[in-house]
């Protein structure tokens, strides 16, 4: 998706020999036009949890509530979504490498649709991957099914 390219060569180009830049050295005017399906947060290995500090207001949107300042343990997404977020962002914990995949969602009368998804490392203290910038891509999806959509509960 163009978006998630537009990301991508965003996280590459900033990087200094291989180490991810950090979320405050991010330039939103540099991501403008896809700064409503960005999310930010940290990555805390011990316990291992994902917080969501900044949630765009497109991801708001097709989710159906703001989960900004919410742990991802906290959020329930299973009876929509097809990815275990919690697995992608061990992974790029794991690996400091950036992550790309589809998410199908499942609505609630059978039908199904999908979108990209990506997560990119980024540096907080001395840990290469203790921060993340990611993006939901809904280029070519239809806004008009969100209602449809079951929103992402809170625990």
């Amino acid at each position: 998706m163009p978006s998630t390219r537009m990301l991508f060569a965003y996280w590459h180009e900033n990087r200094r020999h291989g180490v991810p830049l950090k979320r405050t050295e991010i330039d939103p005017s540099a991501l403008r036009d896809i700064l409503p399906l960005l999310l930010l947060g940290d990555i805390e290995p011990e316990p291992f949890r994902i917080l969501f500090r900044l949630v765009g207001t497109g991801v708001a949107d097709f989710s159906r509530q703001d989960f900004s300042g919410q742990y991802l343990d906290e959020l329930v997404y299973s009876e929509r979504d097809s990815v275990d977020w919690s697995a992608c962002y061990r992974f790029v914990h794991k690996t400091h490498a950036g992550l790309i995949g589809i998410n199908d969602l499942h609505f609630a009368d059978g039908r199904l649709t999908s979108y990209e998804f990506a997560i990119f490392p980024l540096l907080r203290g001395d840990d290469p991957a203790g921060s993340f910038i990611a993006i939901e891509a809904y280029d070519d999806f239809d806004r008009l099914v969100i209602p449809d959509l079951e929103p992402v509960q809170r625990r």
